[in-house]
């Protein structure tokens, strides 16, 4: 392919308006196309945006396109959402909130039912087949009257629970205590406090995970540092290092835990100073068996692409290896709906530390759910299924809106003022 630079070299990066490329000594802000092609996107000026479609481009080689790098405008069209339809089976059925329940904050799915937390700090336990509902537990933990939402981003309660339904967690998102609960006895296990430092610009880090028959959470104890403890005493089992071996780890914010299905691998979508967006991931078992000296050679970490000033992004494991965040783009002004899918177990020739994009595709947008290798996204409109290995939607539920995850019940469920409303996701694979 004939390159508009002129030089003989490979094709780098989008292709460019002929504005762009001649403007190396004073490189132009550019608004990233898209074209409706698939993912195709190209580098335009201000005048030639306003002549979108006409506009012409060309590829440049690698020199060429670093010498017109420039700071983003934005986007402009979206990637193609390709269609392969078919009819989704199942009725959403719909669950009014047990009587007396009060205002419902949160849940969350174990093995022994879903729990609910209410806005009086207690925590109850549903069995939403019988409708039985019990008082297990309460928590002190509540927001701080005059706390500030960050970037539009309000403090708020937020309600984990261990798979075996022993053990809770109620946490300040974007804030900085929470407790873990022994569910059994209505006794706190572990005060839980991070430091504080800049706390308010992630959800609080915290996920159960099971190892070697110990119940663990791994939450964050200070910005960059990530602890496993036994839920049950409070034992430190593992933490992330913070002395000369952790110097990776240096400009890390860690946010989000998002534990894999089977739970071999964490990925924690934080950001890093200056800021930027970066989800990494790691594998448990070395981590949780061999502690700190584990670092960093036995837990193959892994660093998912870098967005400029964008994090807090969707993330979910479609099995223990593929890794799908959301959103197309490398900066926050230039995000558009769509996801990327990550394959861990094979990395990148040029750097040991990235994994394999296997698939990016657009269309997909808002809360991100996974179940039997499909992709669920959680919208305005309503609910979409996505195969990722294609790219495609298979179909919409319209006006189901999810918020939560059942995986051990398949359901998706969504939580409103007025009930619970759950359907089973092995409808899509019929």
């Amino acid at each position: 392919m004939a390159l508009i630079c002129g030089h003989d070299a490979p094709a780098y990066g989008d292709p460019l308006c002929e504005h762009i490329r001649a403007a190396t000594a004073a490189p132009i802000d550019h608004y990233l196309h898209y074209t409706g092609r698939g993912v195709e996107r190209r580098r335009l000026c201000g005048l030639c945006r306003n002549e979108a479609a006409t506009a012409v481009t060309g590829a440049v080689c690698e020199d060429c396109f670093d010498a017109t790098d420039s700071s983003t405008r934005g986007a402009i069209g979206r990637p193609q959402t390709l269609e392969a339809a078919r009819p989704i089976p199942g009725t959403i059925e719909t669950l009014a909130l047990p009587e007396g329940a009060g205002t419902v904050l949160d849940c969350a799915a174990s093995s022994a039912g879903i729990l609910l937390l209410s806005a009086d700090g207690r925590i109850l336990r549903w069995d939403t087949d019988t409708g039985a509902c019990t008082d297990v537990a309460r928590t002190t933990v509540a927001v701080p009257a005059d706390a500030e939402p960050w970037a539009g981003r309000e403090q708020a309660l937020r309600l984990h629970v261990s798979r075996d339904g022993a053990h809770a967690a109620v946490v300040i998102d974007h804030g900085r205590t929470g407790e873990v609960i022994d569910l059994a006895t209505g006794l706190v296990t572990i005060p839980l406090e991070n430091d504080g430092y800049y706390s308010s610009t992630v959800p609080f880090s915290l996920a159960f995970t099971e190892h070697e028959g110990r119940t663990l959470v791994l939450h964050r104890r200070t910005w960059r540092t990530i602890e496993a403890a036994d839920a049950a005493t409070g034992a430190e089992v593992a933490s992330i290092p913070i002395g000369e071996t952790a110097s990776a780890w240096s400009g890390c914010f860690h946010g989000a835990l998002h534990p894999s299905p089977a739970g071999t691998r964490i990925a924690s979508d934080g950001w890093w100073w200056h800021p930027y967006g970066r989800t990494v991931a790691w594998n448990l078992p070395p981590w949780l068996t061999g502690g700190t000296d584990s670092w960093p050679k036995d837990v193959d970490w892994a660093l998912l692409p870098a967005c400029e000033y964008h994090w807090n992004r969707p993330v979910v494991w479609l099995d223990e290896d593929r890794l799908v965040l959301g959103g197309l783009g490398d900066d926050e002004d230039e995000i558009v709906p769509g996801a990327r899918v990550f394959d861990l177990r094979t990395r990148r020739d040029d750097d040991a530390m990235r994994p394999a994009e296997i698939a990016t595709f657009g269309g997909p947008d808002g809360r991100f759910f996974a179940a039997h290798g499909l992709l669920f996204t959680s919208a305005v409109a309503g609910l979409d299924i996505w195969d990722p290995v294609i790219g495609a939607r298979l179909g919409t539920l319209a006006g189901f809106r999810p918020t939560h995850h059942d995986p051990i019940r398949g359901e998706l469920l969504e939580l409103s003022a007025s009930g619970l409303r759950r359907w089973q996701t092995s409808h899509a694979t019929v």
